[in-house]
């Protein structure tokens, strides 16, 4: 073992093993559905293999500190005598900090450590004469406090929603639904394909995991397809994805393009430690392009205006799925991404000011469309967007730790929200449409206690997780601009209402049961209700992983990182939050922040505290209401826009290949054809025919002869 591998708890290669677990699991699953195993044993080899990669991953969260402090002492770069054992230890070199003059941030390279471990190079783009000559695609792995944030969350909340999926996949009898052992399989490998998205090292590998995953949703969010709407959900999320996902291939390109010029001899233009320590050198103009060009990509994965359509229609997924994709997968994604590549953000203000822009956008549209609808489950995708949004301002205010902060926290109380709601959806007969039952809480008091800390939290009430990291993005967003700020707090305000509207529509008011949750429903069984109560301990006390004595949370990950040295790598733009935000006037956003969680709350218990059957706000903001439940249109829009001209397009193609290209064809081929016709008729096989045949033909060598004597004569 590498002397390295003594500063941590375990051994980096151990690490490097967490993705590939839940790949294991999925495999065993496929293996027993060849087998034909019975199928209600399919989810044990996916929670064991999860609950492996979520304990790995909670080792690995503490033992990032203690790999960037050892690294941080250290000036080594990666060499070629380290790529030829295969596991590099890297002090990456990021355009992190810079100095201001004069309003304008000029980029620096910083280092800030990190290590890399190549796992093995598959594919290459130069003569390999030695290993400094030519390029390499590998699989590398980059290990920093980033990274442990992000695969302790993904793989925690992860196990709780397979754990819960063992009994929602199950009918009222206890029978696993059609398609169980496929359900589980596909949920290893989403498990797999978001490790190794975060886990990635090089941007290759990034592309890697980030199709994987887009695979994944599809056929998660498609699972019942069957149902012409689940259908359509998954292609509608495919090719939405397709379209970032297509801007986000060209980043990559342009990154190659732009940065390989600059490297020398061993060195990967894809790598992170590369890109980032070349990335100052590149003009404003590719720099600019580089960032719009990847920012398509977040913008599709994280569900982003104007890519965010896809979303909503994913409520056709199964429950668990919902949970798993908004709160520990796909949808961070793009987030992370942004985080991940802020030396490149950093960079460019211009890409900073887009990002801000489409985040307010999205965080004020989705929070009023939430406001207007009575799907459980939709209602709880419109605030996913908003509060992915709400992240997106972050990042482009330069506080991606804040951002990554919330991402964290949102992750405990989303997923136990959407659980939440699956329980209610199993009750009930697949019905979770507000208007259709009420008074809940007597029937499902574990659901309703558990969902009230998930509200309480996403509402950002005082003291527990969602406050917290709201509160970072408020006071970053009030010091990018005060419009911006005063844009967040309604956001945060509308927030609070939206989610106490349908907590109230659900548990509180008269018991009203749809004919579909028969003569008895109730309380979902313990394999369902011990993840929620776990995931509403997260919601209410995961927060504080990132505040200190003196308030906020700029040094979230600090615990991880001594010295605030993610702080620094993170805060690499011209906006840079202020560690002593919370001291003096920063104090009152807080209490104004945590002021608007509890009014919204109070003016949705006025509203709907009887749960009526009849929603007052239609009748009060009326047209408004009417726009909003409408989602703005931009469905209908986009179909009109987009889609039609789109089918039409794609109608005159086929037509002009079928009649034109085919008819041409067509042409050519008709004469050897008629040719072809005329001789079958004397081919018979009738020997009458041959003699006539013969006779004419003599005949007419004759007349030909007689012909050419007479004309010759």
């Amino acid at each position: 073992m590498l002397a390295q591998a003594s500063t941590t708890l375990l051994p980096l290669k151990l690490y490097a093993t967490l993705p590939f677990w839940p790949l294991l699991g999925a495999i065993v699953v496929g293996l027993m559905i060849a087998l034909r195993a019975r199928a209600e044993r399919a989810w044990w080899p996916i929670v064991a293999t999860v609950a492996v990669s979520a304990l790995l991953a909670m080792v690995f969260v503490f033992d990032a500190g203690r790999i960037t402090a050892h690294e941080s002492g250290g000036e080594a770069h990666a060499t070629a005598a380290q790529h030829a054992v295969g596991e590099t230890s890297r002090e990456v070199a990021h355009a992190g900090e810079g100095s201001a003059t004069g309003g304008e941030w000029t980029p620096e390279p910083a280092r800030v450590p990190g290590k890399t471990i190549t796992l093995f190079r598959w594919i290459s783009l130069g003569e390999r004469t030695s290993l400094q000559g030519g390029q390499w695609i590998a699989a590398t792995f980059y290990f920093d406090s980033l990274t442990g944030v992000m695969i302790g969350f993904v793989t925690f909340v992860s196990l709780m929603v397979v754990i819960y999926s063992i009994g929602y996949m199950r009918d009222h009898h206890g029978h696993p639904e059609r398609g169980y052992e496929r359900f589980f399989a596909f949920l290893g490998l989403f498990v797999f394909s978001m490790a190794t998205l975060v886990f990635a090292g090089n941007f290759v590998l990034l592309y890697l995991g980030w199709e994987l995953v887009g695979l994944c949703s599809y056929l998660l969010i498609g699972f019942y397809y069957p149902k012409p709407s689940a259908a359509a959900a998954a292609k509608k999320a495919f090719i939405v994805n397709r379209i970032g996902d297509f801007g986000f291939a060209l980043g990559i390109f342009s990154i190659y393009l732009f940065v390989k010029p600059l490297t020398h001899a061993g060195e990967n233009p894809l790598d992170y430690a590369v890109v980032f320590h070349y990335i100052h050198q590149l003009a404003p103009g590719q720099i600019t392009t580089i960032g719009l060009l990847l920012l398509c990509g977040a913008l599709g994965k994280s569900a982003q205006f104007p890519l965010y359509v896809w979303l909503p229609d994913a409520m056709e997924g199964p429950s668990p799925v919902s949970a798993l994709i908004h709160a520990a997968t796909m949808v961070t994604a793009g987030v992370y991404m942004i985080a991940r590549c802020s030396p490149i953000f950093a960079a460019s203000q211009a890409v900073l000011n887009v990002i801000v822009v489409l985040g307010v956008i999205g965080a004020v549209m989705a929070a009023t469309m939430a406001m207007a609808q009575f799907d459980m489950k939709r209602i709880l995708a419109y605030s996913t967007i908003s509060q992915l949004a709400y992240m997106f301002v972050a990042l482009g205010c330069g506080a991606p730790d804040s951002g990554i902060f919330h991402v964290y926290t949102h992750a405990f109380f989303k997923a136990l929200l959407f659980l939440g709601a699956g329980s209610v959806m199993h009750q009930m007969g697949h019905v979770i449409d507000l208007r259709k039952f009420s008074g809940l809480g007597r029937i499902l008091p574990h659901t309703r206690n558990t969902m009230l800390v998930g509200c309480l939290a996403l509402a950002g009430f005082p003291l527990l997780a969602g406050f917290w990291s709201k509160d970072e993005i408020v006071h970053a967003s009030f010091q990018y601009h005060p419009a911006v700020g005063v844009l967040m707090l309604a956001t945060a305000a509308m927030t609070a209402y939206y989610t106490f509207r349908m907590y109230f529509l659900c548990f509180h008011g008269p018991t009203r049961l749809p004919d579909e949750a028969g003569e008895h429903p109730h309380e979902s069984p313990r394999v369902m209700t011990i993840p929620l109560y776990v995931l509403a301990v997260g919601a209410a006390l995961a927060g504080y992983l990132g505040v200190t004595v003196a308030g906020g949370a700029h040094s979230f990950l600090g615990f991880l990182r001594p010295h605030g040295l993610l702080h620094h790598y993170l805060h690499g733009s011209t906006i840079i939050v202020d560690e002593n935000a919370h001291a003096g006037g920063g104090l009152w956003l807080m209490y104004l922040s945590a002021l608007l969680a509890i009014g919204g709350i109070a003016a949705a218990w006025l509203r709907y505290g009887t749960a009526p059957r009849v929603d007052p706000d239609s009748i009060t903001l009326g047209r408004l209401w009417s726009i909003w439940n409408a989602k703005y249109y931009v469905d209908e829009f986009y179909d009109r826009a987009f889609v039609r001209p789109l089918r039409g397009l794609g109608r005159l193609c086929f037509a002009i290949d079928r009649n034109g290209i085919d008819g041409l064809i067509w042409v050519v081929t008709a004469v050897p054809r008629g040719l072809g016709a005329g001789l079958r008729l004397i081919q018979n096989g009738a020997m009458q025919t041959y003699a006539l045949g013969m006779a004419i033909g003599v005949t007419a060598l004759v007349l030909i002869w007689r012909w050419m004597e007479a004309a010759g004569g």
